[in-house]
């Protein structure tokens, strides 16, 4: 059997029960952020906002662009190898979303480092109203700037019988690899990784201030008013921080893969190898998803606050039928 052929075999394999495994458990994960993040004492924060706003993305990607993913690589059901719109359908929300999701851990990043911050005016920045305005903002900018999946994806013919939807081989291949590079290998872990360290330094200061009367509230005095940073903030902060981690380890084997192809950009490729490749890069994709589909889980592992939430919201779920039932 040539590489090429175990590859093919290996992704499919992988993508029809792997990959519907996930969609199941990444289902039940934003669900359930959703629900807890929905709460009376969670919704007004504004890091909720911007965790409320990551869940319906990643509830999103799963049921578009991955479950078309699985459908073709898993079941051989590729609407996309025949159909020119739903190849460049497919692309251009995957970009959208993918991109959508780390735009909004950003700026929840970014409202943690506004809130630890020892200035009262910077601490008034984060609103809720602000959160709304950045996500509409960034969400616009980023469907703009990816019309050009409209244009750049092409179905090609790799072998007899062998239609993939794919990259036009060229400048837009070389575009979108330099894209992933800059955009998603340098630009948004390197924004994630500052705020995030900025954020870490501040709760650092924070609870070296902390006054040890103080169980459920950290209070720092400082000039003009005083600096309160609840409980829930720092479960926030610890969520967000877990949630920068697990998305470098997730994605970064997709842009590993695009720096290979730079590499490799003038060695001349034979049809097996530009196979092989196309599986590869299919493969990366189900590793970054992973990331997708399992926050829930590690907010449960990381955050005391919100595992009481949820505890609290499974409680209900019974009286909740039952009063449905009357």
């Amino acid at each position: 059997m040539s590489t090429a052929a175990f590859l093919y075999y290996l992704h499919e394999y992988i993508f029809k029960y792997g990959g519907s495994i996930l969609i199941i458990v990444g289902t039940i994960s934003c669900v359930l952020n959703l629900m807890v993040f929905t709460r009376n004492n969670l919704r007004k924060n504004p890091c909720t906002i911007y965790l409320i706003a990551i869940n319906i993305i990643d509830l999103s990607y799963i049921y578009s662009a991955f479950f078309l993913l699985i459908l073709a690589s898993g079941y051989n059901i590729d609407p996309t190898a025949y159909s020119t719109f739903f190849c460049r359908f497919r692309y251009y929300i995957g970009f959208i979303l993918l991109v959508y999701e780390p735009s909004c851990l950003i700026l929840a990043s970014a409202d943690r480092t506004l809130i630890t911050s020892r200035n009262a005016a910077t601490r008034r920045h984060s609103t809720c109203r602000m959160a709304v305005i950045n996500i509409i903002a960034i969400c616009v900018f980023w469907t703009i700037f990816h019309i050009h999946a409209w244009i750049g994806m092409q179905i090609l013919q790799f072998g007899p019988n062998i239609f993939v939807c794919y990259f036009n081989p060229g400048a837009y291949e070389t575009f979108i690899s330099y894209y992933t590079l800059i955009v998603h290998g340098a630009v948004l872990p390197s924004l994630m990784l500052t705020f995030g360290f900025w954020t870490w330094k501040n709760l650092r200061r924070v609870r070296h201030a902390t006054n040890p009367d103080r169980t459920t509230n950290t209070t720092v005095v400082t000039t003009g008013s005083p600096q309160i940073l609840q409980t829930k903030d720092q479960q926030l902060i610890r969520m967000v921080l877990m949630e920068i981690m697990v998305y470098i380890l997730c994605k970064y084997p997709i842009v590993i893969f695009h720096i290979y192809q730079e590499i490799t950009e003038y060695n001349e490729k034979s049809p097996e190898q530009q196979l092989i490749e196309q599986n590869l890069v299919i493969l990366t994709i189900f590793t970054s998803s992973i990331e997708n589909c399992i926050s829930c889980y590690t907010n449960v592992i990381v955050s005391k606050t919100f595992r009481l939430e949820l505890k609290r919201l499974l409680k209900n779920i019974p009286q909740m039928l039952c009063c449905q039932r009357c």
